[in-house]
């Protein structure tokens, strides 16, 4: 173990050994435990091994290289596809975006040739691997699709058709582990609804016939979990929510058909203390002129869970689909996920890693746990990076994060002489045979390979020790590099490993 991390479960034995009581259940720790394990893995493995010289020689070249490039967080944003304010893409956009596509980053390898595997049209391009994946997602959006909202994945309009339809292939592969993928987001949108979002997740259009009706009625929508003063109903200063009365009636207003018209019959009645709006009852089988009983929903005022995006104020929309995609793409729940890290990363991970199993990546190595929360650390860093370290991008630890555990930058650091490996494991790497999750030797590979990036991170700073360097910038350049060398030079000098997961 390192010397400046914990280890939280030691910690917690050593609590109960002094009779100092436990911390809270509901605490969220700083500390992921990832470099501590990773470190455990390289003590015991066998098959993979960091050469020293190695190292020392990959650290110098790494540095020298970022250093000629100018390398920082600036090249997140130069992804073609990373979502961007110049094209449209506002705060909340941008970390809708940077959630989905983290929740998905996984397994997008193929067997087969270049011109048969999983492709993408979109803009004129054939587009795949991680791209692949981005173009997905482009493509969605300007379709009408909200694919990046998280109220859309658990709402009737994402049925498995939706979700094919979004991950249509240009060829006659499918992007891989499809259903899986389509659980992922299911999974976190019923997450984020029942930890991260609640009574606060407001339908917007709610709010706007509130607005509409009681126009004395100022509502201050800006950062998530912050109370603000406004204007009440009747004038007078004080910190609203506007919250849904129940679940039911919250999915209610987001059935796969609601007509919008039904906004027109909307009412709205008000005291100093509970707003009452009162609209038809949502039948997606009854027609509108048929509904004769009106349902009430209860909006109380409290305190405004507020929103990154305006109020649309401007009346009717273009279309329905512009309304849809409209209504969903306020959700703010991720928004809510990140406040509750209180601008750590660390914090940040453990929060992914407890609330969603599809972001508690760890296994067994030797009769102990080990953690690697790959996808979980690369959100942090994506923000951190698409933000520039500012916003919502700003956080105090965030040079705690290691490398992304993959099989890309292991390519590379074996191609850099960073890495060896046993013959058997070589052999069947050279051979494409895939190797399952949890083996010793998957294991092996991405433990050593945090490892390995920690001691380049040293090696860096005892030569520099001024280098603003962390392990995110160091595995985005490997990355880099790798997608640049197969372009210029064609295959590396070993595959990369085959483990078919949502993991990575």
């Amino acid at each position: 173990m390192s010397d400046d991390e914990a280890d939280p479960e030691l910690l917690q034995l050593l609590r109960q050994s002094l009779g100092i009581p436990s911390n809270r259940s509901d605490e969220v720790s700083s500390q992921t435990g990832v470099l501590a394990d990773a470190e455990h893995i390289y003590s015991d493995a066998i098959d993979v091994s960091i050469d020293m010289y190695g190292t020392k020689s990959a650290a110098s070249n790494i540095w020298k290289m970022m250093q000629e490039r100018a390398y920082s967080t600036e090249a997140w944003s130069q992804v073609e596809l990373h979502p961007k304010a110049g094209e449209g893409f506002s705060e909340l956009d941008t970390i809708n975006f940077i959630f989905t596509m983290d929740l998905l980053n996984f397994s997008f390898w193929s067997k087969l040739s270049d011109d048969q595997r999983f492709q993408v049209d979109y803009k004129g391009r054939r587009w795949t691997g991680y791209n692949s994946l981005l173009a997905c997602l482009h493509r969605a959006l300007d379709e009408g699709i909200p694919i990046t909202t998280p109220r859309y994945w658990r709402s009737s309009q994402a049925s498995d058709e939706a979700f094919k339809h979004v991950f249509r292939s240009a060829t006659s592969e499918d992007i891989p582990l499809l259903s899986e993928r389509i659980a992922v987001l299911r999974e976190a949108a019923d997450v984020l609804h029942k930890s991260f979002g609640g009574p606060e997740d407001v339908p917007e259009m709610v709010v706007e016939a509130v607005l509409t009706s009681c126009p004395d009625l100022s509502v201050n929508r800006t950062h998530p979990g912050q109370a603000h003063r406004v204007g009440g109903a009747h004038g007078k200063e004080a910190t609203e929510r506007l919250e849904i009365a129940s679940e039911q009636q919250h999915d209610a207003f987001f059935a796969a058909d609601f007509d919008y018209e039904r906004l027109s019959h909307v009412s709205v009645k008000a005291d100093q203390t509970t707003t009452v709006v009162t609209m038809p009852v949502l039948d997606n089988d009854i027609p509108m002129q048929s509904i004769a009983d009106p349902e009430e929903v209860v909006v109380h005022q409290s305190a405004v869970e507020a929103a990154a995006l305006p109020i649309n104020q401007d009346g009717a929309q273009s279309d329905r689909q512009s309304k849809n995609a409209e209504s969903f793409s306020r959700d703010q729940s991720v928004l809510c996920l990140i406040d509750k890290a209180d601008r750590s990363a660390g914090k940040l991970v453990n929060l992914l890693a407890r609330h969603f199993a599809c972001f508690c990546d760890e296994t067994q190595f030797h009769g102990r746990k080990v953690r690697f929360f790959k996808r979980a650390q690369i959100f942090g860093a994506d923000l951190w990076a698409a933000f520039n370290g500012a916003g919502y991008g700003e956080f105090q630890d965030i040079d705690t994060l290691t490398m992304f555990a993959d099989y890309r930058v292991p390519q590379m650091l074996y191609t850099l002489g960073v890495l060896s490996y046993s013959p058997s494991l070589l052999y069947h790497i050279r051979d494409g045979k895939q190797i399952p999750p949890g083996h010793s030797w998957e294991v092996q590979l991405r433990g050593c390979s945090i490892w390995a990036v920690e001691l380049i991170r040293c090696e860096i700073l005892r030569l520099q020790p001024q280098a603003a360097v962390n392990a995110v910038l160091i595995d985005f350049f490997l990355y880099d590099l790798t997608k640049e060398r197969e372009r210029t030079e064609g295959q590396l000098s070993i595959p990369h490993h085959r483990t078919r997961s949502i993991w990575y």
